[in-house]
């Protein structure tokens, strides 16, 4: 009797656990990502060429002085702009980059984000003085 309730016991712990499908690993995140609202870059005709994959987001001024938003996560990286700009970043994400000093012509940046442990998110940005 006592062998029957063991095997009765192990054949309904079997069927308890048919037809579930493990759980999927947490997806972990490996880098900071972000978005900036400026005029994007034009689709790359060929990577050897300025228009290619390095293609700087864009943006013109008339002024000597240009500020721009974005947003990033995770929430807590830390976003530079060099060599010359201010970024406040909120709690949210959501960063203000500015930069003076503007000469007219071209005014070449790169905006980077940073966080421990993540692939660093970078934007190679042109600011175009009037």
């Amino acid at each position: 009797m006592l062998s029957r309730v063991a095997l009765l016991a192990l054949v309904a712990a079997l069927l308890a656990g048919c037809g579930e499908k493990p759980e999927p690993a947490a997806s972990r995140v490996s880098a900071v990502t972000g978005t900036v609202d400026l005029e994007r870059p034009a689709a790359p005709p060929d990577a050897g060429t300025e228009g290619g994959h390095r293609a700087p987001w864009t943006a013109t001024t008339s002024r000597s002085s240009f500020a721009f938003d974005g947003r990033v996560e995770p929430e807590s990286s830390q976003v530079t702009l060099r060599p010359r700009g201010t970024v406040d970043v909120g709690d949210d994400g959501t960063f203000r980059a500015r930069v003076r000093k503007l000469k007219r012509g071209a005014n070449r940046f790169v905006l980077v984000a940073r966080s421990p442990g993540l692939t660093p998110w970078r934007v190679d940005i042109s600011i175009t003085r009037k």
